[in-house]
């Protein structure tokens, strides 16, 4: 299936991943399906992941289960604030939900230099290239970037994607433009999947 636009590919996802969604309904969002708890509990099968120290989250709903992974874990969580309100760290064995998240520990840049070997986001969509589509906001591209610009991101951090498999495309790198980052790893319910 070609698409004439990223917009079309998350009308399209929209519409087929519904029945495999609870509340909220996907539409507008990241969608949150049910099984995202399955998708998530695949970081531990990541040695990049037994390795890293520090791991950055979004705040989507679909990530909620690997942010209480990282933290369950005892290794510390770097996420971010609704609409890019501000970074925030991690370290107790808390729900990591959205409220929770805004009684974090403003992040000092300075003091995470180099340290976040992995990045997590959830998606609309993204094919097997790691050519990512997001809600259409651009935070986490921005997101990516600020890490980037400030030094936080390791050398080789590696760019996870939570998706169900109806999220997973051939190819949509047609539509991919200049700033998006792409994934190096989809996880999802039923597999793992290192981008080509």
């Amino acid at each position: 299936m070609r698409f004439k636009s990223k917009e079309e590919v998350r009308q399209y996802v929209w519409k087929k991943i519904e029945p495999f969604c609870d509340f909220p309904s996907p539409y507008g969002r990241i969608p949150n399906f049910r099984d995202a708890k399955k998708a998530c509990e695949r970081i531990r099968e990541l040695e990049e992941y037994h390795n890293a120290e520090l791991i950055f989250s979004a705040p989507d709903s679909v990530l909620l289960r690997l942010r209480e992974i990282v933290l369950e874990d005892g290794k510390t969580l770097l996420a971010v604030l609704p609409r890019m309100k501000g970074f925030v760290v991690l370290k107790e064995k808390v729900k990591p939900t959205i409220d929770k998240l805004k009684l974090g520990k403003i992040a000092n840049f300075s003091e995470l230099r180099g340290k976040v070997s992995i990045f997590a986001q959830g998606c609309v969509a993204v094919d097997i290239h790691g050519n990512r589509i997001g809600k259409g906001t651009g935070f986490g591209d921005r997101e990516f970037e600020i890490l980037k610009k400030e030094g936080v991101l390791a050398d080789k951090a590696l760019f996870v994607v939570v998706a169900h498999d109806i999220q997973v495309f051939g190819d949509l790198s047609y539509l991919a433009e200049a700033h998006d980052v792409k994934a190096d790893v989809i996880l999802t319910p039923t597999r793992v999947i290192r981008t080509q």
